[in-house]
């Protein structure tokens, strides 16, 4: 109905999200606790397997350059990310972001893939804990799951089995991080620093105790796969920097967002792509590219140089990586959900803030028990492969988006549709250019001659933005250098990546777009009918109402917030107007196109 998809075009205004933040969420985050909570996340167990399967199958020791590249990817798109979240700081991270540039439905969307990508890769990387944790005791990575059903004691029988292996560790392990999530964030962030010191200490010894140990005949030949080899293997690498954006779902906890934002994003980037990248020097230096174990790569490099011990700190220090990766995923999602519950896109349950504790109580509940479920009782190996996409879709989003809003009027949020939508047209025709070009440039790669014409039409259409005014300049402290080129950069880098990885991810990220979609059609005009469901409260608009009313220094009515965030005082009566009038002409809208 033409209701529903107005709304699903309406803007975000950043303005509604600052008003709608919850003054109980403690701003207890300093940029130290930011940086090491981005290096925690980012951090994770992959780094010790990821960097030898890239070497091995793909680059060999020009794995160095794949780290080079995917960190100048994953910093393009955290510059993008910085400047958002400083310019917005609220809980929500890329869905607040794409919610300002593109409207409520792009943002849904977001959010959806968030909580997919989250809560999957948490599950995922729980079940990696028990994985690691059995063989620090030198025991098989299943050694600590039961299998129960048909063949659980009978790995004879392979494909005619079948039982489950269920993960009790994985799930306790998701359970007490949950309870100290819940518990409080200063509390969260000294454990993170703790345990991250750990890992941090043994990527230490690897890069100390390994580089001494070094033949530099065995980076010859350098790079054997050829410039494809390399940027295949920076395909792989690239999801050991994925975490970083957590740090932005924490704006809304920060004590000098301006300041300490950028710190947390950019400078747990440059720490971890320098550790990569020496890390990855290591290990093609102690064993030749076509013999490193792509299993347990600098554990049996250690092992086969002499020294066995290190087997067991490696896996330690692997555990320790593990934990924190799972800290961050269990820490970003309760604070999308709580986002989106705020905008109405979710029941209002997950977006209560508990009053003493100043944590997002019930989303984080709902995410602990999710995870926990499939740590379980699913083996997620195949679909943790999946949810990269989703991933990579919404950093594109995220460049994109910063290029849309830099050249959007302010008054787009606030006018009529069309009128707003007219205003809008010029920086969405340039982005979609720029996307098609980026797209043809991936999809094209055995023609040089297309994918000449398709950098060239990228080229352009990233010229073509300095024909635009600029609406949006950054006032707060940070702005992303060299726009509209930085931006662009991102969205070619990350068009790239999600070209390469293949037809299942796709028909993934196809069909639950799809679901997702479907989910919004039948929630959006049940909510438009009933009075109820994303937007039809008029929440947003109270809140801009509100910000108004503060800025003209209008006291008249004492207005207060609630920590839920109801509004009292006699401007609720005014909203109760303007959301009874809202209904009215949504409904005759609705009449109109059925």
């Amino acid at each position: 109905c033409g209701a529903l998809g107005k709304r699903a075009t309406r803007l975000k205004s950043a303005d509604a999200a600052l008003a709608a933040s919850d003054a109980s969420m403690k701003k207890c985050l300093t940029a130290a606790d930011l940086l090491l909570l981005g290096v925690g996340g980012v951090i994770g167990g992959g780094v010790f397997v990821l960097t030898g399967a890239a070497a091995h199958d793909h680059a060999g020791p020009a794995v160095v350059i794949s780290y080079v590249l995917a960190s100048l990817t994953s910093m393009i798109t955290g510059l993008c990310y910085t400047e958002f979240a400083v310019e917005t700081p609220v809980a929500g991270s890329a869905y607040n972001f794409v919610s300002m540039a593109f409207g409520e439905f792009a943002g849904y969307l977001c959010g959806c893939n968030l909580a997919l990508e989250l809560t999957i890769a948490a599950a995922a990387v729980a079940r990696g804990w028990t994985s690691y944790v059995a063989t620090l005791f030198h025991a098989s990575p299943d050694a600590l799951r039961i299998r129960i059903g048909r063949g659980a004691h009978d790995e004879e029988r392979g494909s005619s089995a079948s039982f489950v292996e269920l993960d009790f560790a994985a799930a306790a392990l998701v359970a007490l991080v949950t309870a100290l999530l819940a518990y409080g964030m200063k509390e969260t962030a000294r454990f993170n620093t703790s345990v991250t010191a750990i890992s941090l200490l043994v990527i230490f010894f690897v890069i100390t105790f390994g580089g001494a140990r070094v033949e530099k005949e065995n980076w010859t030949p350098f790079a054997p796969g050829g410039v494809e080899g390399v940027l295949a293997g920076a395909s792989v690498v690239f999801f050991s920097f994925v975490g970083f954006d957590t740090v932005a779902t924490c704006a809304e906890e920060t004590r000098d967002p301006g300041r300490d934002l950028p710190i947390g994003i950019l400078g747990s980037l440059g720490i971890c792509a320098t550790l990569y990248a020496l890390m990855s020097l290591v290990i093609t230096g102690m064993v030749p590219s076509s013999e490193i174990d792509v299993q347990a790569p600098f554990a049996v490099a250690f092992r086969d140089r002499g020294m066995p011990w290190a087997e067991s700190l490696i896996s330690f220090g692997a555990v320790a990586a593990i934990t924190t990766a799972l800290l961050s995923s269990l820490m970003g999602q309760p604070r999308v959900y709580m986002a989106m519950a705020r905008d109405g896109l979710l029941p209002r349950w997950f977006g209560t803030v508990h009053g003493r504790l100043g944590t997002p109580v019930n989303a984080s509940a709902f995410t602990g028990v999710s995870t926990a479920t499939l740590a379980l009782t699913v083996d997620i190996e195949t679909l943790a492969q999946l949810v990269s996409i989703g991933t990579l879709v919404i950093f594109a989003g995220v460049c994109a988006g910063l290029l849309v809003r830099r050249h959007t009027p302010e008054t787009a949020i606030h006018e009529p549709y069309e009128l707003s939508l007219k205003s809008r047209q010029p920086a969405l025709r340039r982005v979609a250019l720029l996307t098609l070009a980026c797209v043809a440039f991936a999809a094209f790669s055995s023609s040089l001659v297309a994918r000449g014409v398709a950098l060239g039409g990228a080229a352009a259409a990233t010229v073509s933005f300095n024909t635009l005014p600029r609406h949006h300049q950054p006032t707060k402290g940070f702005a992303t250098p060299f726009v509209p080129y930085v931006p662009a950069l991102g969205v070619l880098a990350t068009t790239q990546l999600i070209a390469s990885l293949g037809a299942l991810a796709w028909a993934r990220f196809g069909v639950y777009t799809v679901l997702c979609s479907a989910l919004y059609v039948w929630y959006g005009a049940a909510g438009i009918r009933g009075g109820w469901g994303p937007g039809s409260d008029g929440r947003l608009d109270a809140f801009r109402v509100m910000r108004e009313s503060d800025d003209e220094g209008d006291a008249e009515g004492g207005v207060e917030m609630t920590p839920g965030g109801v509004l009292e005082g006699s401007l609720e009566e005014s909203l109760e107007e303007y959301r009874e009038e809202s209904l009215e002409e949504s409904l005759e809208g609705v009449g109109r196109d059925d």
